[in-house]
């Protein structure tokens, strides 16, 4: 359990706490008052036992104060280390204990003759913006030309550095196979809470004079064994509440910064942006210490990239209320009666189903003209189906037309143009290949509608339920991160009863297919309808004709909507000669800029 968890378990039982270190004292309102940490009686230390300040307590005599673990320690004369361990067992908890490391043999580092620095190591340090109280603080050596620093390690050095006093030069341990541990333990006072760890000794030394007491990784920056450090200071990081981590602005420096953060905790890490390279650079800049103060302040969390603030949304959710333009909003159907009640729109993906020859992939392809009619971008990867197959049922729909003239086809393509592209493939295709295709054309030709049809033409078996898992996963994962929407054709499963509507639990495979969809759409085509049409037209059964001649014969069933309001059924209706789909008996309904007064009798509407 961390010194954070400590605290609030502590602050839990606050006044037993005092009881149980300072047994003269006693409850006074909302305080608890005793002479001295001493434990005599008296009012002098008071200690808050409920509210924003719960557990802080302050001596007014002698100045002392802090939080209940530094009453403690205080009380007890103990060291941090040993109060959080005396406190663990008081709470009988577990404190966080990394696993041991293997066992390793580390050679002690030969211990050079040297002085505190007075001659060259002096000078190039107070050159680089340091005092001797730093100097000191830290231990700093000197032997000539080199300066030594000491790595402690309880209270011995377990590693010593040295370095020529000159620009560039490189710190070397004096002996090898030594333990890795962090420099600068000799500057941080058992009281600490708080610490920074930088990229190299000088720096240290260089936060210290600025009023951050901090400890330097052995090795710099980058990662892996770069950071090896981590398993055998883990424990003695314990007792820091927040750990700033002030590593060098390069690239590897933050990447030994990211590993840092990962290892020791994002919850008590804070990344600290200077405005130099490093921090004896800012000394050297002679950057105020005000400036300093700055940075530390605004210092914060590595937060995981998933974990966002809601306020961050602002725009994207502003832009679904207010909408600047079709896309954001989405675009819609044809169709007067589900018009604005159905959305198509980024981040989301559609199914479409429904059984064998219901007309779902015709019924796409009418909404698909008129989702190009609301400046769509479409890309149509239709594998059971060649290209200008699909473009024929697309003409028939787009000009409401049997049979087009070739001046009308060759405006119907035209108008095309730029608005629609297809996959040019048929048969059983790779998701990877096919994905690889659809990313291209989203960001060469800004394409925001893609279709697939079908899914079990994505090389998935019909009975291999973990692939089509993984299929709807990787299509999902693929729309939802991407400005785009995903149209996908699945199968219904054989119904029951052919008079059954297709809904949510109707497609056919595993059931992650459905559940990863945004929205559902079943298609049921009225097969008996139409064959009593068919019989009364040549029967010539008028009567029935007039009956019957006005019900629509295709149900679109709306049967999940995620991000919308509207679920529900819709009649349609078909027209045999244009593939058109519409709420209206007739639909006049036109697209294509074109003079239709000149087109001879085989075009039709």
């Amino acid at each position: 359990m961390e010194i954070t968890e400590l605290k609030a378990r502590l602050n839990d039982r606050v006044e037993a706490v005092c009881d149980i270190l300072l047994p003269a004292g006693k409850r006074n309102a909302k305080q608890y008052e005793v002479g001295s940490i001493n434990g005599e009686t008296g009012k002098s230390l008071k200690v808050c036992l409920s509210g924003d300040k719960k557990g802080v307590w302050s001596d007014f005599a002698s100045g002392e104060g802090g939080d209940l673990i530094d009453l403690w320690k205080s009380a007890r004369g103990q060291t941090m280390v040993e109060a959080l361990d005396d406190i663990s067992d008081y709470l009988g908890v577990t404190r966080n204990e990394p696993m041991a490391p293997k066992k390793q043999t580390f050679t002690l580092p030969d211990k050079p003759q040297c002085s505190a620095p007075k001659g060259a190591v002096l000078e190039y340090l107070t050159g680089r913006g340091l005092t001797e109280k730093s100097i000191s603080a830290y231990k700093v050596g000197e032997c000539g030309n080199n300066m030594f620093f000491p790595f402690i390690w309880g209270n011995d050095a377990a590693l010593i550095k040295v370095r020529e006093a000159i620009d560039g030069g490189k710190p070397k341990p004096t002996s090898s196979g030594c333990r890795p541990v962090l420099f600068g333990w000799q500057a941080i006072q058992d009281s600490d809470r708080i610490v920074t760890i930088c990229e190299g000794e000088i720096d240290a030394l260089s936060l210290y004079e600025y009023g951050y007491p901090a400890l330097s990784v052995p090795f710099g920056g980058g990662t892996g064994a770069k950071q090896q450090w981590i398993e055998h200071e883990f424990h003695n990081l314990d007792r820091f509440e927040t750990i700033f981590i002030c590593m060098d602005t390069d690239q590897v420096g933050q990447a030994a910064a990211s590993e840092i953060v990962e290892r020791l905790g994002r919850h008590r890490c804070k990344i600290v942006q200077l405005p130099e390279k490093d921090a004896n650079g800012c000394l050297v800049a002679s950057c105020p210490k005000a400036e300093i103060d700055e940075c530390f302040a605004h210092a914060s969390h590595e937060d995981p990239d998933e974990l966002v603030s809601a306020s961050e949304f602002f725009d994207s959710v502003n832009e679904i209320f207010r909408p600047t333009d079709k896309a954001a909003e989405g675009y819609t159907v044809p169709w007067d009666d589900l018009r604005n009640k159905l959305k198509f729109r980024p981040h989301e993906l559609t199914l479409w189903t429904g059984a064998s020859g219901a007309g779902k992939s015709q019924v796409l392809s009418h909404a698909i003209v008129d989702m190009m009619h609301q400046d769509a971008k479409v890309c149509l990867a239709s594998l059971e189906m060649v290209p200008h197959q699909s473009l024929k049922r697309m003409v028939k729909q787009l000009g409401n037309v049997d049979v087009p003239t070739e001046p009308f086809l060759r405006a119907c393509m035209d108008w095309m143009s730029g608005k629609l592209w297809l996959y040019n493939f048929v048969g059983r295709a790779s998701i990877d290949v096919l994905l690889d295709g659809f990313e291209y054309a989203r960001k060469r030709y800004g394409i925001d509608t893609f279709v697939i049809d079908s899914f079990m033409r994505l090389g998935v078996g019909v009975d291999d339920y973990r692939a089509q898992d993984n299929a709807i996963f990787r299509l999902t994962d693929w729309a939802v991160s991407r400005p785009v929407h995903l149209h996908l054709v699945a199968h219904a499963r054989k119904a029951g009863d052919s008079r059954d509507v297709p809904d949510t639990e109707s497609v056919k495979g595993t059931s992650e297919i459905g559940a990863n969809a945004f929205n559902i759409i079943g298609v049921w085509r009225d097969r008996d309808l139409e064959d009593k049409k068919a019989v009364a037209r040549i029967s010539g059964d008028l009567d029935l004709l007039a009956q019957i001649g006005d019900l629509a014969g295709v149900t679109l069933n709306v049967t999940k909507q995620r991000n919308g309001d509207f679920e529900g059924k819709r009649k349609v209706h078909f027209n045999n000669e244009t593939y058109r789909y519409s709420s209206n008996k007739i639909d006049n309904r036109r697209y294509v800029d074109f003079d239709r007064d000149r087109e001879p009798s085989d075009t039709l509407g």
